[in-house]
């Protein structure tokens, strides 16, 4: 990956993202959550997420749907690669108002999303049909657990 402003078609690095997966796990956070206590008020995760490449394969869009015991958590998801400075990174635009901008990185089998406010890690599985994945937040400027779970490619 280059800084040649030009932007980048398809990574197939990324193809091991693509696909229909199953998740379940555990979601943490909320008022009793704290440094003391920091997997307080954990309940349980299911979504189901599907991505593909956008026409043209410049960009990869995932579109997730969860069930964290409560309401509906919907997130449309874009990866790419920033061709200004040749880094991947992970756009997210919540049914809750909110978006982010992580950067994206891989080391091997493990994808790691970076930002101001959250930050994950993705394990894949070797065979690629698996993917544990950790979340944390900050909300009062240390790092804390926000969501444990396992996806399972369907596809």
């Amino acid at each position: 990956m280059g800084t040649s402003g030009e932007p980048q078609r398809r990574p197939s690095e990324m193809d091991v993202f693509l696909g229909e997966w199953e998740a379940e796990g555990t979601s943490f956070g909320g008022t009793d959550q704290s440094h003391d206590a920091p997997r307080a008020n954990g309940v349980r995760w299911q979504s189901s997420h599907k991505a593909w490449w956008h026409t043209g394969g410049f960009f990869q869009i995932e579109d997730e749907r969860a069930r964290p015991g409560g309401p509906v958590f919907d997130t449309h998801w874009v990866r790419g690669i920033d061709p200004e400075t040749g880094r991947m990174f992970a756009s997210s635009f919540e049914n809750h108002g909110y978006t982010r901008i992580y950067e994206l990185t891989r080391n091997g089998n493990v994808w790691t999303l970076s930002g101001a406010h959250e930050r994950a890690t993705i394990t894949f599985s070797e065979d690629a049909r698996r993917q544990d994945i950790v979340w944390e937040w900050k909300p009062e400027g240390k790092w804390l657990p926000l969501c444990d779970r396992t996806a399972t490619r369907l596809d």
